[in-house]
């Protein structure tokens, strides 16, 4: 792994750290009926509304275990192990923040049209997972070659696939 590379995976598994604490105070916040820190104004009504949680449970502990997981496959990454290549944790990171903004997206549809209110925690929190994904994606595109440009670092398996499809 380059230099370059092993800062992007620090940097990704730094921002998973600040997430999970986000999604951990938002889950604290819930779990302890405290009021939460909020500059916006809004944060009161989107955490006590019905979209807060999903079967009892607040959507922030979905948080915690995205971001948890992103830092876990993060560090995996770091220890550079046989039994997982850097390009499998890396796709596996990058789906589950794919999916993350995804979710992301319905819940800021909420908050806007639905709500009418603004959570900053929420905000701030998807803002990390975005910044994640992109991080993410500029792995992936390398992983890929999307650029189209053989370098020479193309994956053994997809010189494979460009090789059959001749």
């Amino acid at each position: 792994m380059g230099r370059n590379t092993q800062r992007l995976v620090v940097l990704v598994l730094a921002l998973s750290v600040a997430g999970f604490a986000v999604a951990g105070y938002l889950t604290y916040v819930h779990y302890n009926e405290d009021a939460l820190v909020c500059t916006t104004g809004g944060c009161e009504t989107v955490q006590q509304s019905e979209y807060s949680t999903i079967a009892g449970f607040p959507i922030a502990i979905l948080g915690m275990l995205m971001f948890a997981s992103v830092g876990a496959l993060s560090l995996l990454r770091l220890r550079n192990l046989r039994w997982l290549s850097f390009d499998t944790a890396t796709i596996f990171s990058w789906l589950l923040v794919f999916t993350a903004i995804l979710y992301y997206c319905y819940l800021t549809y909420v908050e806007l049209f639905v709500l009418e209110a603004i959570c900053q925690w929420c905000v701030v929190s998807s803002v990390i997972t975005l910044a994640i994904l992109v991080i993410e994606s500029l792995h992936v595109w390398r992983i890929l070659d999307l650029s189209g440009e053989d370098d020479g670092s193309m994956s053994a398996s997809m010189q494979d696939v460009a090789h059959r499809t001749k």
